[in-house]
């Protein structure tokens, strides 16, 4: 009898990331942030079945140099390729190695020796590879069952694969051993699908022919991406000039019409729909699985989850499963890229990043399960790695400055608006004496500067005010951030009357009470905007909060002035 080898879990990839030369580290733990290997790789690829009972992954040292790691952290090949990519289907990895594509097997092993130009993944039991001949189709030997193409796609289902033989040239189809099925004739085309059916293009329009190359749809379409594994494929314009987004059958019949919100692919065999407000989620026949309850959500990780929001007046981040399960995160949001994009769920790793209170990273499962957490001191010159009890599992160091806490970017707190910190976290009252003691001058509220007054135009001079100004808050929302997420405003208008309130209830307590509304002061008028006035001497002390909104932008600051009477 065999003995019975357990199954070793994939550990999870978790990057540590620092300013030169420290730069981005990859650490590896498992599903209780336990530490399986220190972060001291570039690189880690996604882990795949290793037919032993473990997992494989490439991964690259800190060289740059790639090799292949198992589920302990371990070598089984020492780094020294130049590349190497995600086991595919086949369980076979490409690999570079002097400039030329190989394929190595679970086991780490090159399979393939490194004689390609180019390389892809199998498909249906082959690989588009180039040679010095052209493109051309190997087996998992190797061997070159079919080349001399100037371009090639990959296999689908039937047998057929699209080709353009000759640069410039008509697009057509062969089969398995690279004989003509379908002659050129096509200025493009795309793999088949399941259902016999695939996407050609002549000219402009793309339309649909079947394994003979006889039309199932003639080019009627402005757009006809691949059909995926759920027989449907995205397509755009039923005929020059319609409005028809959505996706089609192996018929070009619609399946799903783009109603509003669609997105223009299935993760997990579901499809992301909304109304501008709430998200939800149908199967491939556009059956409501998950209702449109989410203010936010991105499409399905391969893991199953997906960062998701919910909105019930008080916007609650947390993860959402394929069979609508939702678990509210403890945390304040998740992180977002250097353009405001939640980064959600990462395909390779299988793990979420949210934004602590206290700005630690908390990664997080498919099961909303805390699993570590990435803690930069506060003067940035060292870094913690904890496990999910918070236990310490390793702690790095550099020059100051380093690393950064993480500040949450959508559910800022009322002080991540503030520009005058004093105002907010000193003394309000002294902040406002200094305004009423300083020599009066020219100043333009709403501009990022006040008192640079060289770049107005002559309709701006209209809006100087003379007298002295702090900005006290400011935020510009831009049109694509508001419609990605509705909350936004809301949130945004709450935190700033929050300042507006507290600001005031302060100089309440220092100026007693202020002019009746109708004798209040407004620096500057726009789309919204209120104020406060007192009456100090000769003087007149101004709060005020504006709005301005322009191309779906919306701008957002609150001044305090003293300005003359």
């Amino acid at each position: 009898m065999t003995p019975h080898r357990p199954v070793l879990a994939a550990p999870y990839a978790v990057p540590v990331t620092g300013a030169a030369p420290f730069g981005t580290k990859v650490a590896l733990v498992d599903a209780a942030g336990s530490l399986v290997r220190a972060p001291d790789l570039t690189a880690v690829g996604p882990f795949h079945a290793d037919g032993e009972g473990g997992p494989v992954a490439p991964a690259a040292d800190r060289s740059g140099l790639w090799g292949y790691l198992d589920g302990r952290g371990r070598w089984i090949t020492a780094p020294g390729l130049e590349w190497a990519g995600a086991f595919d289907g086949a369980g076979l990895s490409r690999f570079r190695r002097a400039g030329l594509f190989g394929y190595a097997d679970t086991s780490g092993t090159p399979v393939v020796a490194a004689r390609f130009l180019g390389a892809e993944e199998f498909h249906h039991g082959l690989a588009v590879v180039r040679t010095g001949d052209g493109a051309g189709f190997a087996d998992p030997t190797g061997r070159v069952v079919a080349g001399g193409f100037d371009a090639a796609g990959r296999f689908g289902p039937v047998g057929l694969a699209p080709v353009r033989p000759v640069a410039g040239g008509a697009c057509g189809y062969v089969d398995r051993e690279g004989r003509p099925v379908i002659a050129p004739r096509f200025d493009g085309a795309r793999p088949f699908g399941a259902g016999g059916a695939a996407p050609v293009r002549i000219g402009e329009l793309w339309g649909l022919v079947d394994t003979a190359g006889d039309w199932i749809v003639e080019p009627s379409f402005r757009l006809l991406e691949p059909f995926d594994e759920n027989g449907l494929a995205y397509a755009i314009g039923d005929g020059a000039g319609e409005a028809f987004a959505g996706f089609v059958d192996c018929r070009g019949e619609p399946v799903l019409r783009r109603d509003n919100e669609m997105d223009d692919a299935l993760w997990c065999g579901l499809l992301k729909v909304g109304d501008g407000f709430a998200r939800g989620f149908v199967d491939p026949a556009g059956r409501p699985v998950i209702e449109p309850r989410y203010a936010w959500v991105e499409r399905f990780s391969p893991c199953g989850a997906a960062v998701a929001c919910v909105d019930d007046g008080t916007p609650r981040w947390g993860v959402l499963r394929t069979d609508g399960s939702f678990t509210p995160s403890a945390h304040r949001e998740p992180v977002t890229d250097g353009d405001g994009l939640v980064v959600g769920f990462d395909d390779v790793t299988g793990l979420a990043a949210f934004v602590a209170d206290d700005g630690a990273v908390v990664h997080v499962d498919a099961g909303g399960r805390d699993v570590c957490r990435v803690e930069a001191s506060g003067d940035g010159a060292s870094v913690v790695l904890r496990d999910a009890s918070g236990r310490a599992v390793w702690e790095g160091a550099a020059e100051p400055g380093t690393f950064e806490r993480a500040r949450p970017e959508l559910l800022c707190d009322a002080g991540g608006y503030v520009d005058h910190g004093p105002v907010w976290e000193g003394d309000t009252a002294a902040v406002a004496a200094e305004l009423l003691d300083r020599a009066p001058e020219p100043f333009h509220p709403g501009s990022t500067d006040p008192y640079a007054l060289d770049r107005l135009d002559e309709d701006d001079e209209e809006d100087l005010c003379h007298g002295a100004v702090r900005v006290v808050a400011s935020v510009f929302l831009e049109a694509e951030a508001l419609a990605e997420y509705p909350f936004l405003q809301d949130w945004t208008d709450a935190r700033f009357a929050e300042i507006h309130d507290t600001v005031s209830g302060r100089l309440r307590a220092c100026y007693g009470t202020p002019l009746p509304d109708e004798q209040a002061v407004f620096l500057r008028c726009g789309d919204g905007e209120r104020s406060v006035t007192w009456q100090v001497g000769d003087r007149l002390l101004v709060l005020q909060e504006w709005m301005v909104i322009g191309d779906g932008d919306v701008e957002m600051q609150i001044w305090l002035a003293a300005v003359d009477a």
